[in-house]
């Protein structure tokens, strides 16, 4: 979940990279859209769910799409939520899945946090 096209973007640099990512929905919120709208959204495939966790990952923690999950945690406990998304959250979050492995929360937040790097730094 992004504000704007954020997430659907990613998403779609995801797929190129990995391929289609089964049972996986971008969600942005539109400058013409209310929280109400990304929450109705969020819910209709929340509630399309299987009986496995739900990894929500949101753009950045205290705006909108976080608010809005928060407030998803009182009907559907079991979402996991990471704030920060970039390409290598996603795509380890693809990898996790392809090997039917749990999901490893913090691989995910490591592979994130790896995928910053200041190049310049490291060509020197």
């Amino acid at each position: 979940m992004s504000h704007g096209q954020m997430a659907q973007a990613a998403l779609g640099s995801a797929e190129l990279i990995m391929g289609k990512l089964d049972n996986v929905k971008a969600i942005g919120l539109n400058p013409d859209q209310g929280p109400e709208d990304l929450q109705k959204e969020a819910e209709e495939f929340l509630d399309q769910g299987t009986d496995k966790e739900t990894v929500v990952a949101v753009d950045v923690l205290g705006g909108t799409p976080s608010n809005v999950v928060i407030r998803l945690f009182a009907k559907y406990p079991n979402i996991q939520v990471i704030s920060g998304i970039n390409l290598p959250l996603i795509i380890e979050f693809a990898n996790q899945s392809m090997m039917g492995q749990g999901l490893n929360k913090p691989q995910l937040i490591a592979m994130a946090k790896d995928g910053i790097v200041d190049v310049n730094a490291r060509l020197k």
